[in-house]
């Protein structure tokens, strides 16, 4: 998984990040909460815990949505995929990510496809005329 960006927002930090078929995530990794509270392998050293279903409970979530959407416009301008996909976990941010997927599909190139709660972007390439 590809790191897009990392940053804190009242004592947590978050995630940014892009898998190799380019879904986004965006999680929890650290930081001080009442609601963080990961499940750590003492075997494994390495482990960083990614929290996803307390991410909507923050403190200041506009705050929070703003960085993301700045980062993700700005990923999708870098990287240009030709597909790419991230998914609500709740109805509440179902609603809030339908609204962030219509501004990117006014901003870029994509076809866009709603299914359940996964977003999903895509380029149709269109045929070279002879």
């Amino acid at each position: 998984m590809a790191v897009i960006f990392t940053f804190k927002v009242d004592g947590l930090i978050y995630e940014l990040a892009a898998s190799r078929s380019n879904s986004i995530y965006l999680a929890i990794i650290g930081g001080a909460s009442p609601t963080y509270q990961p499940e750590y392998d003492p075997f494994d050293w390495n482990y960083t815990p990614y929290i996803t279903a307390d991410v909507g409970s923050t403190r200041y979530p506009i705050t929070v949505l703003r960085m993301v959407l700045r980062r993700v416009i700005q990923w999708i301008g870098e990287t240009r995929p030709p597909l790419f996909s991230f998914s609500a976990e709740t109805d509440k941010r179902r609603k809030i990510y339908r609204r962030v997927a219509q501004h990117l599909v006014k901003r870029f190139p994509y076809q866009f496809a709603e299914e359940g709660s996964a977003f999903y972007f895509y380029r149709i390439k269109m045929p070279q005329e002879v």
